[in-house]
């Protein structure tokens, strides 16, 4: 069995404890293979980091069955890819920032590993990322709106009004298809509107890629390459995004 990678662990520990409100060290050590001192270690990272607090003997939820990822259909897709995306598009941010978070499995991610001590406002369209925000202390200004899609996603006009009352340092969204000529693209037309209102009104644009994205052209556009400041995916994806998206593209990765 191959040994897991300590971002790998972090994401499987994060899942047990929304999924059953509590585990213990030594079941931890047992499912992941690793010895009760690194699930310490584990467990004390997550906790410094604010997703979890730990009890004698184990580490308790802060937040019940609210992850995105346990939700969504899509959860399974790149497991992995999503997971060192969103943990190192989360490192980036800043103390202070006010941050758009689009809805979707990999920004759900990047929410997951959302540090709580920065001081961060996020404004979401996602029911299922507010509340997780939220149960762990972060400022989340919900936009309302009408909830219909499979990722609890608010949408329509009231979202769209109130997305317009506000100026972001960053956005970061997620995508269902990048490419040099179709840009970034959406399978839902209020999704894709949502997206582009919100890259119009910030000062930085990140777009979290699963490798599966590249190449993709969907439906709806939401803007042209050149409107992404960075773009963020898996070790794995570099090579894949560069040569979808050229030499110019800012590609950013959790090696470099």
């Amino acid at each position: 069995m191959r040994r897991l990678l300590s971002v790998e662990r972090h994401q499987k520990i994060l899942e047990r404890v929304a999924s059953e409100n509590a585990v213990d060290f030594a079941s931890l050590a047992d499912e992941l293979g690793v010895s009760s001192m690194t699930i310490r270690r584990d467990l004390h990272i997550l906790e410094e980091a604010g997703y979890l607090k730990t009890t004698r003997g184990g580490a308790s939820a802060q937040l019940v069955n609210t992850q995105d990822l346990l939700l969504h259909p899509r959860a399974t897709d790149q497991t992995l890819a999503k997971t060192q995306i969103g943990q190192y598009a989360a490192s980036l941010m800043e103390r202070g920032e006010v941050i758009f978070i689009g809805t979707g499995s990999t920004t759900a991610v990047f929410a997951q590993f959302l540090p709580n001590n920065l001081d961060l406002t996020v404004i979401t369209p996602s029911l299922a990322h507010a509340s997780l925000l939220a149960s762990r202390g972060v400022d989340v200004i919900s936009t309302g709106g009408v909830v219909k899609t499979d990722d609890l996603a608010q949408s329509g006009v009231i979202a769209q009004d109130a997305i317009n009352r506000f100026m972001a340092t960053r956005t970061i969204i997620g995508t269902r298809g990048v490419s040099k000529n179709g840009g970034l693209t959406e399978f839902d037309q209020e999704i894709s509107d949502i997206n582009r209102a919100m890259i119009e009104r910030c000062e930085e644009v990140i777009v979290l890629v699963d490798p599966s994205k590249a190449g993709v052209t969907a439906n709806y556009r939401v803007c042209e390459i050149e409107n992404v400041d960075e773009f963020v995916t898996s070790n794995d994806g570099l090579v894949t995004l560069r040569r979808e998206l050229g030499s110019d593209a800012t590609i950013l990765t959790p090696n470099g």
